[in-house]
């Protein structure tokens, strides 16, 4: 039995780790592909306003399909969706209908997370949650390195469109090895199909008492995501403030992010070591704070070194940081409801991204892009601080039930 719990384990990350690095692969090519179709970094960037709206889109119905199905066999079909999708992109001249390509392949994925996060916690007792969220994270960030080298190589090798049908291996043979997998229910319910508008708005009011009931777990819920919102709005002028206020090469700033994803590995394999002698909070909080300091650090820089040191502190604390949130997730939403729990908060956490981004976006048109990363990295600090001292709290787990 152990050895059979372990090779489902080790079938689902190695799915998730493909899928992953398919995704880098994606995402590299597809920015490329965009920019030499219009020559606008604008248009590259509308890419990136595209994944909050593809959340938004499937937030308010997406978990009430979770939490009916068999997660399995949804994710298998998402992989398969998105492969068929992502193989007519080469073939594609409209910019529009790339954009609505993009759209569907995204929506997909907001679907696709919380579903796999579900089938985790339904896979997993929950004493091995812990230990196989860090062992997700060290997957994740080996995936973060060997995709946008691997995806180097293609480019070099062969062309945009031969790196596209390689990402459409990658999410078939994720499916492939997600369809070995067992099949998991919630403990109280059996695959439904016929889901109706109905079942849909009972599910909103199911969700809304929840979260008055779990008060204590919203509020910290949403603060990490504040400061995770704050870090991706910062990441949007990441190039803006390597270009004009560090005077950055391409190579160097190419090393930057190198340098990044050698911590996210580093501080990965370093939360696997700890996790045993941590719970989830002391984790999120610990590795919450780590993170604002490293982004404090790189947005006062004015140098390629202190700017790597700050790069390299808030990606290593990022693995204890994630990992410490999903068991926290996992040790406070009933399984029987977490696919409308995560996708409803996920809707509203890209809505909110949305207009953290267009503001500090606007706000680097009126003062420089320097003085906008500084003002929103000691904002970030402050957040985390506050949730810091949220965690350090005994949060009560009574309205869990699974």
């Amino acid at each position: 039995m152990n050895l059979l719990k372990w090779k489902f384990q080790a079938l689902y990350l190695s799915a998730v780790g493909i899928a992953n690095i398919g995704q880098w692969i994606y995402l590299l090519a597809i920015n490329l592909m965009v920019y030499e179709m219009t020559g606008s970094a604008l248009a590259v960037a509308g890419l990136y306003m595209i994944k909050p709206f593809a959340h938004m889109f499937v937030g308010l119905w997406a978990g009430s399909v979770i939490d009916r199905v068999s997660t399995k066999h949804l994710m298998i079909t998402l992989d398969v969706i998105r492969a068929s999708l992502i193989v007519l992109i080469p073939f594609l001249d409209s910019i529009w209908i790339i954009y609505g390509f993009v759209l569907f392949i995204q929506m997909a994925g907001a679907m696709f997370d919380p579903a796999s996060f579900k089938y985790m916690t339904l896979l997993l007792p929950k004493h091995d949650r812990k230990r196989f969220n860090a062992l997700i994270s060290f997957v994740h960030s080996g995936a973060f390195v060997m995709g946008p080298a691997l995806a180097g190589i293609l480019f070099i090798i062969g062309s945009l469109e031969m790196a596209l049908f390689v990402n459409v291996g990658t999410f078939l043979l994720s499916a492939v090895l997600t369809s070995l997998l067992p099949i998991r229910f919630n403990t109280t319910s059996s695959e439904k199909t016929n889901i109706t508008w109905s079942d849909i708005r009972t599910d909103w009011h199911l969700v809304w008492n929840f979260s008055k009931k779990a008060l204590p777990f919203v509020v910290v819920y949403m603060v990490f995501q504040g400061v995770m919102l704050l870090t991706a709005a910062l990441d949007s002028m990441e190039v803006a403030f390597a270009k004009d206020v560090l005077q950055l090469s391409d190579a160097a700033y190419g090393s930057l992010v190198s340098l990044a994803g050698v911590g996210f590995l580093m501080g990965a394999i370093c939360t696997n070591l700890i996790v045993k002698f941590t719970s989830s909070k002391q984790l999120m909080g610990i590795g919450i704070i780590l993170v604002a300091v490293g982004y404090l650090i790189y947005s006062f820089s004015t140098t390629y070194l202190m700017a790597s040191i700050g790069f390299f502190i808030l990606s290593y604390f990022l693995s204890f940081a994630n990992t410490g949130f999903m068991t926290f997730i996992q040790e406070n939403i009933p399984i029987t409801i977490m696919g409308r729990i995560y996708s409803l908060y996920a809707m509203v956490s890209s809505s909110i991204q949305i207009l953290v981004i267009l503001l500090l976006g606007f706000a680097a048109q009126l003062v420089s892009v320097q003085e906008v990363v500084i003002g929103g990295s000691i904002l970030m600090f402050g957040v985390a601080c506050f949730l810091t001292l949220l965690v350090k709290s005994s949060l009560s787990s009574d309205y869990v039930t699974e």
